[in-house]
């Protein structure tokens, strides 16, 4: 940048550009951390907010402790049904029993006071003899005397001439119980016929010269309440709750065990409705865990529906941050391109005006725009190997090395390249092996190489002239361990967690270190991490309590 001192216009233009560019690649990075940092406020307030708000899960009561942390016992739900079955089934009849006992004991009670069901028939001796007593008890002028033996509370009469015509009486008998004739009459005298729900006795007459005059008719019930008709009602009453007490108590245990069932069936119900609600107005925070139902089988139902929203959450969530990761990585890409082309722009527009009239000039500028495009580049290649080792379908490619060789020969190259920045390159190699068992190690060396061209790198952009760049390499069975450290100012934040995550750039002392071409993309510690764990191992970087960086990882032989 030092050769457009000379050109007034042409450098205020570029200055202008340059800085234009850098403030809005600035201000698109800063947008997108305080949106982070408020998402990740809003997540935490509303993760607290759903703590205190859930506190119990759905369906979930208010009462005392040990009301919400009773949990019923599970059973399969057809074994509820046979269970609630059972229960009313047992139920009915013992409440049947039960009614019928006290029935029959006050029946027991006043069975002193009541008439026996066949009362009125055991009085038809008594009253056909008073009937007999009469002249001429088949004569119509006899009606008035027989009215007044007959009790009418409890039985009808009717009187039949010797020839078996009805004379008169108190009701008409139809269908078998009529009398057709003299035959018919006699062959049913002190006989009975039933009819309707009554039975009929015959009972011949004789007048006083003791001729045959006839017959009498007597009907009657062999019923309690027939025989006590004051008290029909009430003997009738019972016997109806005696008869309808066991489909009664069937249908009313039968609907509160069906309730008690049903409670324990929907509110788990009303839990997953409540759920879906939430799931349609895209609120993931809440949970159907913690209380359980009695029912295995809605048990099951509701572990898979919070499954289902589990997952659901973290694909959305994933989902999220892809977008801010891909908000970020637009915002970043705009930023570390516009940087060089900038520089490109300005550097080519003062050659193009110089017409070469100042070689010298042009030479400088002609470094500047090489070294510009070399940062294009630099970051185009980040951004594709990102992409490639983030690809599903990406895998490593071993073959078998000798490792402590390969770091050597990379060694040369560091040596090198920390002589032109004036820092001292100390490699370090150490094999923890037995002598028997130095073999080759089967790793992807490019990949590897790949990790230690990044870290030496890093360590050489913030390394201050004179310092020190040292490269560890422990071969232990199995795998290996790399130590890369630095004299730099050390990482802003105490652990160096966040420096692996893809795009991200320190605001604080490494950041503000000489890096005069801003070719940082931000992506380096990313693609090392990526491939450290391919490699079945981990990396960290942490600040040098003496002062400096350090950044360890490791690696296992691939099969």
């Amino acid at each position: 940048m030092a050769g457009l001192n000379g050109s007034g216009e042409e450098r205020r233009r570029t200055r202008a550009d340059t800085s234009g560019l850098l403030e809005s690649g600035r201000a698109e990075r800063l947008a997108g951390q305080a949106e982070a940092g408020a998402s990740a406020e809003k997540a935490a307030g509303k993760g607290e907010t759903s703590a205190e708000s859930k506190g119990t899960t759905f369906g979930q009561g208010s009462g005392g402790r040990e009301g919400r942390n009773r949990q019923p016992k599970e059973r399969p739900l057809k074994a509820l049904i046979q269970r609630a079955f059972h229960r009313t089934l047992l139920l009915s009849v013992l409440a049947t029993a039960l009614t019928w006992a006290l029935l029959l004991g006050l029946l027991t009670l006043t069975a002193s006071s009541l008439r026996p069901a066949n009362y009125y028939e055991s009085r038809i001796p008594e009253i056909a003899a008073q009937v007999r007593a009469l002249e001429h008890p088949a004569a119509p002028d006899a009606r008035a005397a027989v009215d007044a033996i007959v009790p009418a509370e409890g039985m009808a009469y009717e009187v039949y001439d010797p020839q078996g015509r009805k004379v008169y009486g108190s009701f008409e008998s139809s269908g078998d119980a009529r009398i057709r004739g003299e035959a018919e009459l006699l062959e049913r005298l002190n006989d009975h016929v039933s009819s309707g729900g009554y039975f009929i006795q015959y009972e011949p007459l004789f007048g006083a010269d003791g001729q045959f005059e006839g017959a009498i008719a007597l009907r009657y019930k062999l019923t309690a309440a027939s025989a006590n008709p004051e008290r029909g009602a009430v003997l009738i009453l019972g016997g109806l709750l005696m008869a309808a007490a066991p489909f009664a108590y069937l249908y009313g245990f039968t609907v509160l065990s069906g309730r008690r069932l049903s409670r324990r069936i929907e509110e788990p119900f009303d839990r997953l409705i409540e759920g879906a609600e939430k799931i349609r107005e895209h609120d993931l925070d809440f949970s159907l865990g913690g209380r359980r139902t009695g029912v295995r089988e809605l048990n099951q139902l509701l572990a898979a529906f919070e499954q289902m929203r589990e997952a659901l959450r973290q694909s959305l969530r994933r989902e999220w941050e892809s977008e801010r990761e891909r908000r970020d990585m637009i915002a970043a890409v705009a930023h570390d391109l516009g940087t060089p082309l900038s520089v490109i722009r300005g550097h080519a527009e003062v050659m193009l005006e110089d017409g070469g009239r100042r070689p010298e000039r042009a030479l400088r500028y002609a470094e500047t725009i090489l070294g510009a495009a070399e940062r294009s580049i630099a970051l185009t290649a980040d951004l594709s190997e990102a992409a490639r080792v983030e690809r599903p379908d990406f895998s490593l490619s071993p073959e078998p090395i000798d490792l402590a060789e390969a770091v050597r020969a990379k060694g040369r190259e560091y040596a090198f390249l920390c002589r032109k920045r004036g820092v001292v390159f100390a490699p370090e190699m150490r094999d923890l092996r037995a002598e028997g068992d130095r073999g080759p190690l089967r790793l992807d060396q490019h990949r590897i190489n790949r990790v230690l061209d990044n870290l030496i790198n890093n360590a050489l952009r913030y390394s201050p002239e004179g310092g020190t760049v040292a490269l560890k390499l422990t071969v232990r069975p199995g795998g290996a361990e790399f130590e890369v450290r630095d004299d730099g100012p050390g990482f802003a934040e105490a652990g160096g967690g966040r420096i692996f995550e893809k795009f991200y750039r320190e605001d604080a002392a490494r950041s503000s270190a000489a890096d005069p071409g801003g070719g940082h993309s931000g992506l380096g510690l990313f693609i090392a991490r990526t491939v450290v764990r391919l490699h079945g191992g981990e990396i960290a970087a942490q600040n040098r309590p003496e002062g400096g960086a350090s950044v360890r990882f490791s690696v296992s032989e691939l099969d």
